[in-house]
């Protein structure tokens, strides 16, 4: 997941780098076809600040059914799950991951296995 690997958070905290280094709040309002520095400053922000600690340490979406599930089977994982194949819970992972998540969970239970 992005938020526990940091990938848009880093990506975010160095673009932000790059526009102070950059002095881009001077720079913005000279180029046409920006939008508001402000309201993309918010959004950039909002996007460094993507990150978690992991639904076992305390992070995660608390109202997140798949984390709920393995927190109350004491799983640090869904790959410990033996139904984890035709799990509707994670069905709601397919919009932004297709089936990567499963080839994901697979590669994990072989390597717990």
């Amino acid at each position: 997941c992005f938020g526990y690997t940091k990938t848009i958070s880093e990506a975010a905290k160095g673009l932000r780098r790059t526009m102070r280094a950059e002095k881009m709040k001077q720079v913005w309002p000279s180029i046409p076809f920006m939008g508001d520095y402000d309201a993309f400053k918010k959004d950039l922000d909002a996007l460094a600040g993507l990150r978690c600690r992991g639904c076992l340490e305390g992070g995660g979406n608390p109202f997140c059914k798949i984390r709920k599930c393995c927190l109350e089977r004491g799983y640090r994982s869904c790959a410990q799950c033996d139904e984890f194949e035709s799990c509707e819970k994670l069905t709601t992972l397919e919009p932004g991951h297709k089936d990567e998540h499963l080839k994901n969970l697979r590669r994990i239970q072989k390597s717990i296995a």
